[in-house]
């Protein structure tokens, strides 16, 4: 039988996603080189997923939601923009982006 790693009665934290803690959406695009330009929600720039010589890319400002109306990706967050631009996994992405803590309740 092997030791137990922590008490019986008291849990090991375990990492987790921190929504609260993304960027706002605003602040994120504009770090990522993004000259956003249109209304007051909605914006719009060129895509940096390919070479796009149109303002292409539509953003939001108030969830972070962006489309490509050019090569058609999309998705809800600042989160999952940056999963798609890098590369990057789920929790890689939200560790770079800061959102990812810890449950040490």
């Amino acid at each position: 039988m092997s030791a137990r790693p922590f008490p019986k009665n008291q849990h090991q934290p375990w990492p987790f996603f921190r929504r609260e803690l993304l960027p706002p959406p605003g602040q994120y695009y504009r770090n990522q080189g993004l000259k956003l330009k249109g209304g007051e929600i909605w914006r719009r720039d060129r895509c940096p997923m390919h070479k796009d010589k149109k303002l292409s890319l539509v953003v939001r400002l108030d969830t972070g939601g962006f489309r490509c109306t050019s090569c058609g990706i999309h998705g809800c967050d600042v989160l999952a923009f940056h999963r798609i631009r890098y590369g990057l996994g789920f929790a890689e992405a939200a560790k770079q982006l800061g959102a990812w803590g810890w449950d040490d309740d």
